[in-house]
């Protein structure tokens, strides 16, 4: 019963996370309507919200870094607005404020960097920061600045596609707390499977590669549903362009929690059932 729990508790957690990342830019976009703001100016805040939350952690972990939270969102946002409202232009607003966002997620990157690890996923919203640079400074187009959340989840896409082949593919970091039920006999019988059976690390990785195929699948269609809408309706095409992940995610919902990690879960049970610490080899890990 505790299991069921726990994998409810991380669909749930992964369905708000989507959500979140899915609506907040329109939110923010439909709120700002009566201020009068440039739509591009609208959705470029709304990213940066967005940011904040990416580069901050989980909102569901216990690290979740309120106050670089506040500092992605607030600091950046000010310099937007008021240079914006200085007469300086939609376009140079929009890169000032993006520049703030880089030093700030810099800063923090080289702040106790002798103690500290740096932080993959904050390096890769920084890549998207400054190619928010690049591109706003191409073009205020509405479209083309909701265009950019295309390049942060290609480039999401492609890091987790590229981590299938390593010892640590992305899901099976992400769902091995899942699997452990929070009993760490059950997290160190994990790790042992990890290592004696060739079928349960094909599981994960097979999990972690279909995760990357969809994240790079709806870059490409966010982008050409976004087109597909004139640019006095980015608000409609932000809110429907995020579509074909929610249809894209429940599908991978679907066909891994049904079919696919079942079969791993079968053999660590198997696992934690044998008398032996140590798994011999595949055939003792989930043999017939």
């Amino acid at each position: 019963m505790h299991g069921t729990i726990d994998k409810r508790k991380w669909v749930a957690v992964l369905v708000a996370n989507t959500a979140i990342d899915l609506l907040l830019p329109t939110v923010v976009f439909a709120l700002l309507a009566p201020t009068g703001l440039p739509a591009a100016i609208r959705l470029s805040l709304g990213g940066t919200l967005l940011a904040a939350k990416a580069v901050a952690g989980g909102l569901h972990t216990s690290v979740f870094r309120w106050r670089l939270a506040a500092l992605m969102a607030v600091m950046p946002t000010a310099a937007l607005i008021g240079c914006y409202l200085s007469g300086l232009g939609d376009t140079a607003s929009m890169v000032v404020g993006a520049v703030v966002a880089a030093l700030i997620v810099i800063g923090d990157q080289l702040r106790d960097r002798a103690t500290r690890s740096i932080d993959r996923f904050a390096v890769l919203v920084l890549a998207e920061v400054v190619a928010g640079v690049v591109l706003t400074s191409i073009s205020g187009d509405a479209r083309f600045v909701l265009a950019r959340s295309s390049f942060y989840i290609g480039v999401a896409g492609l890091v987790v596609l590229a981590s299938t082949w390593t010892e640590h593919p992305f899901m099976r970091d992400a769902l091995k707390p899942v699997a452990a039920k929070g009993d760490p006999l059950r997290a160190e019988g994990f790790d042992r499977v990890w290592r004696a059976s060739a079928r349960f690390r094909a599981v994960y990785r097979f999990v972690t590669a279909t995760l990357g195929a969809v994240l790079l699948a709806d870059a490409v269609l966010r982008v050409v549903v976004i087109y597909s809408y004139p640019p006095e309706r980015a608000g409609e095409s932000s809110l429907v362009s995020g579509l074909p992940l929610i249809v894209l995610v429940g599908l991978w919902l679907f066909v891994n929690r049904t079919f696919v990690v079942p079969r791993a879960e079968r053999l660590l049970d198997l696992e934690m059932a044998q008398p032996q610490s140590v798994s011999k080899d595949d055939h003792t890990v989930g043999a017939g």
